[in-house]
């Protein structure tokens, strides 16, 4: 769906079957286009569609308890949600949120002095809403400040970007409650210089070579693979700023913490570099975190419960429409980055190989019951229950962590 097509198109609130007929037809097509990647590292499903469905709509929960919501009907965001919708994320503007970015019209406000970008939001279908959707940037934008706290110190953040592993790791300080995830998998990998080790092929590789480990100084999933015997301590080195330079600078020597949809496309793409790079990923070796959910303060599942039976599934939609055709979004996505940050690297190319690379490895995907957005509380529930003993905080029972609550389960690949 181009960003053109859309302005001024309403479909009505009669149901979301429109929408998802042409994000269907939208996901068909990237499945083909993609169909031949060959990457053996995910045996996740990529492919992508949404088929219709009535106006009314039934929403089981799926999390560890199984009960019935009562029936969600569809209608205008502003009858039950605020008239702005905030949404902080953690980093600028990339493939991770073009879902939100999806639903952004065209032409919407980027504001350089606080790092957001805003606009009317328009639903996959066309549909335009009468609330704006602000995008606040994480990182640099916030002086690195977690998604976490600003949520927790901001009222009007209404969602906030996060991974469920860092969420129960800051839960006592900053309790928060899952509603939805963008991605199916982590994109955290370890990047690796196949010329320099060519039979580095899995994490017990890197260890057992002793390969120095750049990382940001708080990674959970360093910790994880640290806490779990999968790295080595000794061979560990914080203070990764997230830029490519060390790496480079040391001709593959050392492996960096690296992200599924920005490094594998980045490096090849630097003039200092020019050469395919191995991404490992965390997965492999037992990181089952969920790394881009959506939270809310827990104290709003309940006021804000119907605007988050609407809204949800129209993230849910947009994800598809995204995943699809992400060209005229990452075109937006990279105007906005280069404002936030003159030196940026990321052009919209770069972000739609990233989305390839994503659909291919099975980051974005809808999992293993063909429903997009939800949690694998069946996968989540050991995992960071296991976590917990590895960073030596306290347990959460699942679903004070994360709800399927708000998810539309017939917005489906077809699988």
């Amino acid at each position: 769906m181009t960003r053109s097509n859309r302005d001024g198109i309403s479909a009505g609130y009669g149901g979301r079957g429109a929408g998802r007929a042409l994000a269907a037809v939208l996901v068909a097509s990237i499945v083909v286009s993609c169909s031949g990647a060959d990457d053996a590292r995910s045996s996740d499903s990529a492919a992508t569609t949404t088929t219709a469905v009535a106006s009314t709509t039934t929403v089981p929960s799926t999390t560890s308890t199984t009960t019935t919501e009562p029936p969600v009907i569809d209608g205008p965001l502003l009858e039950v949600c605020p008239e702005r919708v905030v949404v902080q994320t953690a980093l600028l503007p990339g493939p991770d949120v073009g879902p939100l970015y999806e639903l952004l019209g065209p032409d919407p406000q980027v504001d350089v002095a606080t790092g957001s970008v805003s606009g009317p939001l328009v639903r996959a279908d066309g549909t335009v809403e009468d609330v704006v959707l602000e995008i606040r940037s994480g990182g640099p934008a916030v002086g690195f400040l977690s998604p976490l706290e600003l949520m927790t110190a901001v009222p009007e953040i209404l969602l906030a970007q996060t991974s469920t592993a860092v969420a129960l790791r800051d839960a006592a300080e900053f309790p928060s409650l899952g509603v939805i995830t963008l991605t199916d998998r982590s994109r955290d990998v370890l990047i690796v210089d196949p010329q320099t080790y060519p039979e580095v092929d899995s994490i017990e590789a890197v260890r057992d070579t002793g390969i120095e480990v750049h990382h940001t100084t708080d990674s959970a999933f360093i910790a994880y693979l640290a806490g779990t015997g999968a790295l080595a301590a000794d061979q560990l080195v914080p203070g990764f700023d997230g830029e490519p330079a060390a790496f480079v600078q040391s001709g593959g020597s050392i492996a960096q913490q690296g992200d599924e949809l920005v490094e594998p496309v980045l490096l090849p793409a630097l003039p200092q570099w020019a050469r395919p790079v191995v991404s490992i990923d965390a997965a492999s070796a037992g990181w089952a975190d969920h790394g881009d959910a959506l939270v809310v303060r827990p104290d709003d599942v309940d006021a804000r419960r119907e605007c988050l039976q609407r809204l949800v599934p129209v993230i849910q939609e947009a994800m598809a429409a995204y995943v699809a055709d992400p060209q005229a979004t990452d075109v937006l996505m990279s105007g906005a980055r280069s404002q936030f940050a003159p030196l940026a690297r990321s052009t919209a190319e770069l972000m739609d190989a990233g989305v390839a690379l994503g659909v291919s490895s099975g980051v974005f995907g809808d999992g293993t019951d063909s429903t997009i957005g939800n949690f694998d509380v069946a996968r989540l529930e050991p995992f960071l229950s296991e976590f917990a003993d590895v960073v030596d905080v306290a347990p959460v029972p699942i679903d004070e962590l994360v709800t399927n609550e708000f998810i539309d389960p017939t917005v489906t690949s077809g699988a």
